[in-house]
């Protein structure tokens, strides 16, 4: 027998002894997978199939496709997971077509073990590092500085020509949670240089599910599973970039790899690695119940609204037909195939649209007798048609929270003032507009409720099993039509370029809400849909062609309108590109005063046309959002546009309820809407604001008011706050180093040579370096601000960070804030209440006291954890002044008498702000550059370098390891705030390495990555198990190579305490024994002390007994003293190396059979 077989039915008698000794079933699966390199064709058709055109003819597909002398083409090198039969890696298993260059499906019910034999017949080291999946640092696949043993790093990176075997157990921490559905997406990727790996092709997707799920075919539940993922592959980062640039440009000595077009020509916006329609095989039968696991990777620009056209989805128990992907988002979705035809699915966001990120899915009619039954509500009509007019985006012409005029304003005027070659703040733009009849010669005049639609479209509303009618008249100059989100309708109903409506016609939509296709028990009354013009959707939507639609539970209508609630309101938040625009040169030629001189190309022209407004009004123009105090009322809140139309809705002053949770900001992209329920319980003068708080949309006028008004003698009483905390906290001018030591990154990369920290770290030249002069807020102990308040261990975490603030529910805190800097500051928070809506800015060296009041609708609902988190910060210039450093947590907490006497305290709590700190925008700039810069060029501010150095991607405000006191024990409850705030370039996914966590949102869910964009904030928890030093990390590939890693250590608990019997599982005497006459011979010695600390598996005098008769039946075999210190862990190791087991496995060895978890291993180790 070889010796590859050989090691074959060793491990197969091991796995088969491992799952049959606990009282736990378990199946080990075991996948032999080889890491392959191999040319992969992104559009093996050569065309783009979604419009049937040659490259020739579709200059888009052209840029990305079309093979030259400084273009590589659709076909690239890259390296794959490819799966084979056995361990002798000769005969490969054939994949599904629709893969696409992802690795082979690898799947797991809650306790099975998964066993991966990884084989790289690649030309560079590589590894394989599960998400979801349980490890021990010898499993991990992730190399890092993670003070390891040598011992324990050979699965991190897997040598060319080499084989490394990884065991994974799904332990139930890892497992779906209580509200999970039965299977959750994860994926593994290689991991030595995480970013490049995966770019080059090192990923695929992994199922983990609740038991009694799987079958032969995958999970039972669902009669077809796909795998998809969206991203913009990006081979400019692949490690064979020289390589294909060498094979595919015909000549390759004339490429500049620095060259914008050539790296545009390599970002292959795809499906499973497929564009333009090319990806195979997504078929499915009429009446099947499809299951899709989706996943987003990559970069900043991977924000995709993956859209199934015509369909359904049921999402956490939430109905939608778009999903949000993000870099290492993980999302399953179910669908019942009832529409039949082909249907496109496609990213949303317009720039993805347009580059290809599209794909073709069919439902065919498989059975003759399946149907699908017509609705039986309403027949709801609507007469629609689409005329030009002229918008202004400021028709007052005054900037509501300055008072001066738009285009006088340092800020409006980019957008507002018109001059020689500049439009102004007035567009010709295309609206839908209602009518009365099918004659289209009366207009239905708008309501004031519906007063702040602005340029929307009118509001159509539907219940569930209700048909829609839409009349459609084009009176616009050019072809459009109306394409509908949440709605079912037959293919030739579909508003794409095919059916498009020419100028002058009329058509008639028809649109059904099918029987179970509205929301859910978990969703509110209504869900937030979008309608637009797809027949160019970027350019129509660009030009103002959307509207809202409201799909209803049934019997919650009344006259057409929402009966449960007393008002309702719709935003969408866009940057409307009139550059983009079909009336661009219209507009030149109209507003500019001098067309002639425009060059369109021109950057600042360019920027000058992009519109960040609410519903088409920019800097308060927005009127009509007026309420009662106490009135319920619902937000639908949509997004729309491209890649940078990430927008943090934030309600000043009051409080909204979104899938229960109580929040104040609520986050959008393009074609993604949602439903929020406010009852306002504040009230002011000036009304309150909504903004982005995305930081360079705040600037930019993306903001409108709302206002909160007493109509009534009557209203709730308000609580009565007795106790009181109070905090002396300083803004203090200071310098921060965001790197305090590189010897981290120095381990990470092998060197700081070559170590993408340079840019920004590096002082010499032009660059500042890591050290910048900032301005904190740090915590005192008294009014005279004399003598600072240390930070403890627990709290060395917050880094730039100010104090942790703590208040409950019915607290006042009171905030004595001393201004130590040398320009005005102040402090106010997220979700608590003020007497007076503004707030007053503190002047340089004065000290002001700042009272928070927390009311019950300031506190987590009882669905969330009773802690949640949120942010302070200065705002008297709300961008400059969080980016020179004025931000801290604020954690609420329901009311408890738990905490109030002291018994929480075995909660570790740590606050974590991913943030990309742009010293560009700090108050300090001028300052920094004079102090670290000798003799600075004189449009250094202007330096593309320059500005990208001064760009820190750090958590907690340290880059690459620096973060310190990340520290908790085995079993503890961990609270981790994480937090998100910047500008549109801060996407974070935040991944814990090690462990996954619960997070609470329309019930508990489990993760081990969480979204973060401005304005997010959440609690997740944890209770670590497993020892070791872990990486925490944002999975966006240039902020994991700019430094947004940390490390926190999970050790084993100083204190022993008897483990509970589910970490065990109760062995038998027997099972010992065998174990103990396999390994007699190695003359090791066993301590029985020790073996009675493994086998006491409950508190129950049984299994002490049990525990005392085997240790002293053992002991009196072995003929030897029972008290010497050697351990099991050395009788199993000797043990497997007399039987030539492999030894770097036997940690995973010894905790399988004593179903012990790593905690404990390190402890008898």
């Amino acid at each position: 027998m070889s010796q590859k077989n050989k090691m074959g039915r060793l491990w197969g008698n091991l796995f088969g002894f491992l799952c049959s000794v606990g009282t736990v079933s378990c199946i080990t699966r075991e996948y032999f997978i080889a890491i392959k390199e191999v040319r992969w064709d992104y559009a093996p058709s050569g065309m783009n199939l979604i419009q049937n055109k040659t490259l020739k003819e579709d200059e888009h597909a052209r840029t990305f496709l079309e093979k030259g002398e400084q273009r590589i083409g659709h076909v690239y090198k890259k390296a794959v997971y490819q799966q084979y039969t056995d361990a002798t890696f000769r005969q490969e298993i054939e994949k599904p077509k629709w893969l696409g260059y992802l690795g082979p499906l690898i799947s797991a019910e809650e306790d099975d073990i998964v066993v991966v034999h990884l084989k790289n017949m690649a030309t560079r080291a590589y590894s394989i590092h599960p998400h979801g999946m349980s490890y021990n640092k010898t499993n991990e696949g992730a190399l890092y500085p993670d003070m390891s043993e040598t011992s324990e790093k050979q699965d991190d990176s897997v040598a060319p020509g080499k084989t490394y075997s990884y065991i994974w157990p799904l332990d139930p921490s890892h497992a779906p949670g209580k509200d999970d559905s039965s299977c959750l997406t994860r994926v593994y990727h290689s991991h030595v240089n995480a970013p490049k790996d995966m770019a080059s092709g090192l990923i695929g997707p992994l199922i983990i599910c609740k038991k009694g799920t799987l079958d032969v075919h995958g999970d039972k539940s669902g009669d077809y599973l796909y795998t998809l993922m969206f991203t913009v592959s990006d081979e400019n980062l692949s490690w064979y970039l020289d390589d294909n640039i060498k094979t595919f440009c015909t000549v390759p000595t004339k490429v500049k790899k620095d060259d914008e077009d050539f790296v545009e020509s390599n970002k292959m916006h795809s499906i499973n690695g497929y564009v333009f329609g090319n990806l195979p095989d997504l078929s499915m039968c009429m009446g099947n119940k499809i299951h899709w696991h989706l996943f987003g990777i990559g970069n900043e620009v991977d924000i995709h609204s993956a859209f199934f056209h015509g369909q359904i989805l049921t999402n956490k128990r939430h109905h939608t037909d778009t999903v949000s992907l993000f870099p290492a988002t993980f999302v399953n979705v179910e669908m019942e195939a009832d529409n039949p035809g082909q249907w496109l699915l496609s990213c949303q966001v317009n720039d993805h649209l347009e580059a290809g990120m599209q794909a073709i899915f069919e439902i065919k009619k498989c059975f003759p007798n399946v149907h699908k039954p017509r609705p039986f509500g309403e027949v709801r009509q609507y007469y629609i048609a689409a005329e030009e007019v002229i918008w202004d985006y400021g028709p007052t012409q005054i900037n509501q929270y300055t008072g001066i005029k738009l285009e006088d304003d340092s800020m409006a005027d980019t957008f507002f003032d018109n001059r020689d070659d500049r439009i102004g703040g007035k567009y010709k733009k295309v609206q839908y507009v209602e009518y009365t009849d099918d004659t289209f010669t009366k207009r239905k005049e708008r309501t004031p409720e519906e007063q702040h639609l602005g340029i929307l479209g009118p509001i159509i509303r539907a219940e569930e099993e209700d048909t829609i009618k839409v009349t459609f008249r084009n009176k616009a100059s050019r072809p459009y039509s109306i394409q509908a989100h949440g709605v079912q309708y037959s293919i030739e109903m579909d508003g794409t370029l095919y059916h498009n409506v020419l100028e002058g016609n009329t058509y008639k939509y028809e649109w059904v809400v099918p029987k179970g296709g509205g929301p859910t028990e978990s969703d509110p009354d209504c869900l937030t849909y979008l309608y637009y013009s797809a027949v160019d959707p970027i350019r129509d939507t660009h030009s103002g062609l959307v509207g809202p639609l409201l799909i209803c539970k049934s019997k919650t209508l009344k006259a057409g309108k929402q009966k449960n609630v007393k008002k309702e309101f719709h935003l969408i938040a866009t940057v409307f590109d009139e550059n983009l625009s079909w009336y661009l040169d219209e507009n030149i030629n109209r507003y500019a005063k001098k067309p002639k001189s425009v060059k369109k190309d021109d950057e600042d022209f360019e920027l000058s046309n992009k519109m960040h407004s609410i519903n088409g009004y920019m800097y308060g123009n927005l009127k009509g959002l007026t309420m009662c105090k106490e009135d319920k009322v619902s937000w639908h809140v949509s997004g729309l546009g491209s890649e940078g139309d990430i927008h943090g809705i934030y309600f000043q002053g009051n409080r909204f309820l979104y899938r229960g949770t109580r929040k104040d900001t609520i986050t959008v992209f393009p074609h993604v809407s949602h439903t929020v329920i406010m009852e306002p319980d504040s009230m002011g003068t000036p009304p309150f604001q909504i903004t982005c708080k995305t930081a360079d949309d705040i600037h930019a006028g993306m903001s409108a008011n709302y206002t909160v008004e007493k109509c009534s003698i009557f209203s709730r009483q308000s609580e009565m706050m007795l106790h009181q905390k109070k905090y002396y906290i300083a803004a203090v001018e200071m310098d921060w180093d965001y790197s305090p030591t590189r010897t981290w990154e120095e381990k990470m990369f092998h060197g700081l040579k070559d170590s993408p920290g340079n840019p920004f770290l590096k002082k010499e030249g032009k660059f500042i370096g890591s050290k910048y002069k900032k301005v904190l807020y740090r915590e005192y102990t008294d009014e005279t601000f004399k003598k600072p308040k240390e930070r403890p261990a627990d709290l060395e975490h917050l880094g730039i960070m100010g104090p942790m603030i703590h208040g409950n529910v019915g607290e006042k805190v009171k905030i004595v804030f001393k201004n130590m800097a040398k320009r005005p500051y102040s402090i106010h928070a997220h979700g608590i209440k003020t007497e007076i809506p503004q707030v007053i800015p503190t002047p340089p060296g004065q000290t002001q006291t700042y009272t928070w009041y927390i009311p019950k609708t300031a506190g987590p609902t009882e669905e969330q954890e009773e802690c949640s988190v949120g942010a302070y910060y200065s705002t008297v210039d709300a961008n400059k002044d969080l980016y020179s450093g004025l931000i801290g947590p604020l954690v609420i907490c329901r009311k408890s008498l738990l905490r109030k006497l002291g018994l929480k305290k075995e909660i570790e709590e740590f606050a974590l702000l991913f943030m990309v700190f742009n010293e560009n925008e700090s108050w300090y700039l001028d300052d920094n550059i004079k102090t670290h810069v000798k003799n600075p060029p004189s449009k250094l501010k202007e330096d593309e370098d320059f500005i990208e150095s001064n760009k820190m991607h750090g958590i907690n405000g340290l880059l690459y390891g620096n973060l310190p006191g990340l520290n908790m024990q085995v079993g503890d409850k961990v609270y981790w705030y994480l937090m998100g705030m910047g500008s549109e370039i801060d996407l974070h996914t935040a991944h814990f390495h090690g462990h996954s966590f619960d997070y609470k949102q329309s019930g508990v869910h489990r993760a081990d990555v969480f979204d973060l964009f401005p304005g997010t904030f959440q609690t997740v928890v944890m209770r670590p198990q497993y020892p070791g030093t872990w990486l925490l990390h944002c999975h966006v590939y240039d902020h994991v190579l700019s430094g947004m890693e940390a490390i926190y250590t999970v050790m084993i608990k100083t204190k022993h305490v008897a483990p509970r019997c589910s970490h065990f599982g109760g062995l038998k005497p027997p099972v010992l024994l065998h174990l103990y006459n396999l390994c007699s011979e190695s003359g090791e010695n066993l301590t029985r002390q020790r073996l009675q600390h493994i086998l006491f598996v409950n508190n129950s005098a049984k299994s002490a007994r049990n525990a005392n008769a085997v240790t002293t039946s053992m002991c009196k075999k072995r003929r030897s003293s029972c008290n010497t210190r050697n351990t099991v862990s050395s009788i199993v190791r000797s043990c497997l190396k007399q039987r030539s087991f492999p030894t770097y496995i036997h940690k995973s060895i010894f905790i399988k059979i004593f179903r012990i978890s790593e905690k404990r291993m390190k402890f008898y180790l």
